[in-house]
């Protein structure tokens, strides 16, 4: 699938309800779709990220969450799982602790491999602007070559479980001893895996 419904993509961040209207009026106004279109290419969707990230602070209703202090962006109520600040769930706890012990030990480049569209997009969003993060899934060519580019660039490289990753793209991986395999889905598992990682290493 090249394209997805615009709808669907600003409901996956957050936009719901009356913010969807500001969304879109943000995207129009970057030039990234157009009044009419319901569907946008999956190949912008980057770029719709950085937009909505840069235009709006996403925040719950917890009065911790709620905006403080002016850095340009339009405060926008989400639900829990949606808030910049507490993400709502342990995920966000596990990757500020994961993070934190990356940083510690001098690490800054992640490359997960494998996990569903739902749960890369969670780690995604949890590490956003907070560390280089890199992803081999279905869609990565799977030469050698390619594979071993990535794994030159990664300081810690993680296999998630459940992966449906061809043997022939993980093979190089696999032999890599940087490689931490997490066998429980969830960012939350996968923070954990590499914060005990970056402790063994240390």
């Amino acid at each position: 699938m090249h394209d997805m419904a615009l709808e669907d993509l600003l409901s996956s961040r957050g936009f719901r309800g009356d913010a969807v209207k500001l969304a879109l009026d943000e995207l129009y106004r970057r030039g990234l779709t157009r009044p009419g279109k319901s569907r946008i290419a999956v190949s912008k969707i980057e770029s719709v990220d950085n937009v909505l990230g840069a235009a709006f602070r996403r925040h719950c209703k917890k009065p911790a969450c709620r905006p403080a202090g002016r850095d340009g962006r339009r405060g926008v109520l989400v639900s829990d799982e949606y808030c910049e600040v507490c993400g709502g769930s342990d995920n966000r706890r596990a990757v500020d602790a994961m993070l934190t012990a990356m940083h510690r030990a001098g690490l800054t480049r992640l490359l997960v491999v494998g996990g569903s569209p739902g749960t890369r997009q969670d780690l995604r969003r949890c590490c956003r602007n907070r560390c280089e993060l890199d992803f081999v899934t279905e869609e990565t060519n799977p030469r050698s070559k390619v594979i071993r580019s990535l794994l030159r660039w990664s300081d810690v490289t993680v296999i998630w479980a459940s992966t449906e990753i061809s043997h022939k793209a993980t093979a190089p991986l696999r032999r890599s001893r940087k490689i931490v395999r997490v066998p429980r889905r969830g960012v939350a598992a996968l923070a954990q895996a590499v914060q005990n990682h970056c402790f063994a290493s240390g």
